[in-house]
């Protein structure tokens, strides 16, 4: 028994170093899943996505049925995936306690942060808004993604982050959704897609 709790220990140190030397391997195993050559570009809205908005879409909502007199959790990530001690602990780690933008104006991602390197960046504000009608056309057509920083799940059983994603003629990053990933067969693979509840 002392011999399996030691191999079971020391396997989770060795996680927990691999996931510290690389902690967007999974924002860089979605990419590689899209399946861009080289010579693709894409572009990225520098600032990350806040944070709160991960743990927020996470948790979901939870209404009052009067019928059956019962709450009912109808949004989010659901159980037995979701529990609540669990999320609470994602909640003390990983949020931002100073600022609620959804943006976070200062925390850039750089070239450095991805493995596919042939990327246009773009700050949010200059994205255009296809809500204001501006004449803005871009050159080519790129996929475009904003991305929050990777947060780790149940041990880093899990990896959770906030994505958006359009293309520079579509021009639309309302949608938000988080990615779900797990690793299977060493790459962190997508299980599953959560979108924000918002109806547009």
């Amino acid at each position: 028994m002392k011999k399996v709790l030691y191999i079971f220990i020391i396997s989770q140190f060795l996680f927990n170093c691999a996931v510290n030397k690389d902690p967007n391997a999974p924002i860089n195993d979605y990419i590689s899943s899209l399946n861009f050559k080289d010579s693709d570009k894409i572009m990225l809205i520098e600032e990350k996505i806040n944070n709160n908005v991960t743990i927020d879409i996470f948790k979901g909502k939870t209404f009052y049925y009067t019928g059956i007199n019962k709450y009912i959790k109808v949004e989010g990530v659901l159980e037995p995936l979701y529990d609540e001690k669990n999320w609470q602990e994602m909640k003390i780690k990983y949020e931002n306690k100073y600022t609620k933008d959804q943006w976070i104006k200062g925390d850039y991602w750089t070239l450095k942060d991805f493995k596919h390197q042939n990327i246009i960046f773009i700050k949010q504000e200059k994205f255009p808004n296809p809500g204001k009608y501006e004449k803005f056309d871009f050159e080519e057509n790129y996929k475009v993604f904003s991305f929050s920083n990777v947060i780790y799940y149940k041990h880093n059983k899990y990896a959770v982050f906030t994505i958006k994603s359009t293309t520079t003629d579509y021009k639309d990053t309302d949608t938000t959704s988080i990615l779900l990933l797990t690793k299977i067969k060493g790459k962190w693979t997508v299980f599953g897609k959560v979108g924000d509840g918002i109806y547009r």
